[in-house]
């Protein structure tokens, strides 16, 4: 990620929207009190308002990232996942073809990173992390990007899990207090946790595939156990 995309990024959870909204207020104001004041007091008073509301939109709006942004960008950095296996001489030829099937997202949470609240009310994080889960006949392969959002460097990794190594797999909870700002909230994530040699935890925020995703792997791995008895 270039430098001007972090400096916008770090618009998004360091600048306010509060001077954008005042001023629309004032601004809003000024023009009622033009139209409707019955005094030359009025016309004063929403001169000064309108001027006043309009240099705090300009400022407030100057340098200004939305919600869609940050997803423009995360989109962005996560659109060629796939091409991490395909190019990989590892597993480029078993897995050419080859569809995940699931794509697990979410930002993670934990101390020092810096968080902003979305229109949706859901908390943001500097921090997100992309899942591709891929299941073949033997083995699960994991490829997974944790992206900061404020810095350049994107963690790429791919895990690959034979089906003999797996315990079980099951979505866990966990519960994070933040700070943000004055308030103190909590989140609740919950995570894709494959038991295995190397247990991996996968955060998620749609979950709507993943209970299929679970039958399907408890099925393998029993079908796998009555095979070695």
């Amino acid at each position: 990620m270039d430098q001007k995309q972090i400096k916008r990024n770090l618009n998004y959870f360091t600048k306010s929207d509060t001077p954008l909204y005042v001023g629309i207020g004032m601004l809003v104001v000024g023009v009622v009190l033009f139209f409707f004041g019955i005094s030359y007091l009025s016309y004063i008073l929403a001169s000064v308002l309108a001027v006043a509301g309009l240099v705090l939109m300009l400022i407030g709006a100057s340098g200004r990232v939305s919600d869609a942004d940050i997803d423009t960008c995360i989109a962005s950095l996560t659109e060629d996942m796939a091409v991490d296996l395909v190019e990989n001489p590892k597993f480029a030829k078993r897995m050419l073809g080859q569809i995940p099937v699931l794509h697990l997202q979410s930002y993670l949470y934990k101390e020092g990173l810096r968080y902003r609240i979305a229109k949706s009310g859901s908390i943001r994080s500097e921090l997100y992390q992309s899942c591709l889960v891929y299941a073949l006949d033997t083995e699960l392969y994991v490829v997974l990007r944790r992206i900061p959002l404020l810095g350049e460097q994107i963690d790429a990794q791919i895990f690959e899990i034979p089906y003999s190594e797996i315990q079980g797999v099951e979505s866990v909870q966990s519960e994070y207090s933040l700070t943000i700002g004055k308030k103190l909230y909590t989140v609740t994530p919950t995570a894709l946790c494959i038991r295995a040699a190397q247990p991996l935890e996968i955060p998620m925020q749609n979950t709507a595939d993943v209970d299929e995703f679970i039958s399907r792997i408890s099925r393998i791995l029993a079908e796998h156990a009555n095979k070695s008895e």
